[in-house]
């Protein structure tokens, strides 16, 4: 009892600071985002929100690991999850200050997803149609990493319009946290915690767009995500699917795959920042921010609702599950894409680089001054 206070407690100061953080960076100078071609927003905006979302977890997460810590129970995970979280937020607000390049930004990905996986363990086995679980092997521990990286990139790739990333992971977060009640209920704390901290600063995003995120908070949010999904996928006696995440965010990883194959297709540069995401369209077409992010919420909750329902069965129904969820988002995304054709909205074919021809020329002695 005095555990589930101390929960609904902490998770009340997390909703509390997002809000008031928020608030108050909203009202400052601080790291403003200033638009340019690719942007979705007009004006000088600050792009701090990160430091109220990760302030309102990193306090409820202290509050209860000591509350852990005095009643005896194991609390040097959560630290470490916390410490992890904290280096996914830094460099991610390092970023924001002074932009890194992108061999920078996928070193210090690489790095904190290693040291997490090598302190917390790889996922070993996946669900696999036919023969129930599939042993990576050797293979473990990179795809794991990959899994990390991959993600922290897909969340923060989507987190360029109001309310679309903190509104899916708030839903996200919270049905996982339901979903390991049970045997993996260890871990379902912090998914609560960040789920209302994104949830008091969600009202100075959307529908004004008063703060963004950032990349401090896009990269924290989409590790701790990622995260998440690995320490209650191992949780014991398999009480969460491994698919659940994967799943429940196919939405995001299908916007950005498609783009992402869409884009190479063309021969542009898949690292190359762009603003032909298939929520971006939707809004260079017309939509608002608002309408656009309640669309892709809705499409996560069903995502994540066939997640929580096919998890409870064999793995075959759950990649069944995933197939048909690509297959229902195929058909709107092609006709997206070919609306934004015709409005030219998506950039060219890459031309070749042409050499140009060498004309040589006489040198002569410099001048004597």
């Amino acid at each position: 009892m005095a555990t589930a206070i101390m929960i609904l407690s902490a998770a009340v100061i997390a909703g509390a600071t997002g809000y008031v953080a928020a608030k108050f960076l909203a009202a400052r100078t601080f790291l403003q985002d200033r638009p340019n071609g690719r942007s979705s927003h007009k004006g000088l905006t600050p792009r701090a929100g990160g430091f109220a979302i990760f302030g309102g977890f990193a306090l409820a997460m202290t509050l209860f690991a000591v509350f852990m810590l005095i009643y005896g129970h194991q609390s040097a995970a959560y630290f470490k999850f916390f410490g992890f979280s904290f280096l996914a937020f830094a460099f991610g607000a390092v970023d924001d200050a002074h932009p890194l390049g992108a061999r920078i930004k996928f070193l210090a990905q690489a790095g904190i997803a290693i040291g997490f996986v090598a302190v917390f363990g790889a996922v070993h086995t996946i669900p696999a149609p036919f023969i129930g679980e599939l042993d990576l092997g050797a293979a473990a521990f990179p795809l794991t990493v990959f899994w990390v990286v991959a993600f922290m990139n897909a969340f923060n790739f989507m987190d360029g319009i109001n309310g679309i990333a903190a509104s899916c992971a708030i839903f996200v977060l919270s049905a996982l946290a339901v979903a390991a009640a049970g045997e993996a209920a260890a871990f379902a704390p912090p998914a609560i915690f960040l789920a209302c901290a994104l949830f008091g600063y969600l009202p100075h995003n959307l529908p004004q767009g008063r703060i963004f995120m950032g990349d401090g908070g896009s990269q924290f949010v989409g590790f701790a995500v990622a995260a998440l999904a690995i320490l209650v996928g191992n949780g014991e006696a398999g009480a969460v699917s491994r698919m659940f995440v994967p799943i429940a965010f196919l939405p995001f990883i299908f916007d950005v795959t498609f783009t992402l194959v869409h884009r190479a297709r063309r021969g542009r540069n898949i690292f190359a920042a762009h603003n032909e995401h298939l929520y971006q369209l939707l809004v260079r077409l017309g939509g608002t921010h608002e309408s656009v992010s309640t669309l892709y919420l809705t499409i996560v909750v069903i995502s994540t609702t066939v997640a929580m329902v096919a998890g409870a069965f064999s793995a075959g129904v759950q990649y069944g599950a995933a197939l048909g969820l690509i297959a229902a988002f195929m058909v709107p995304a092609l006709m997206i894409f070919k609306r934004a054709s015709k409005a030219q909205l998506l950039a060219g074919p890459a031309e070749p680089v042409r050499e140009e021809p060498t004309v040589e020329t006489e040198s002569y002695p410099a001048a004597a001054e």
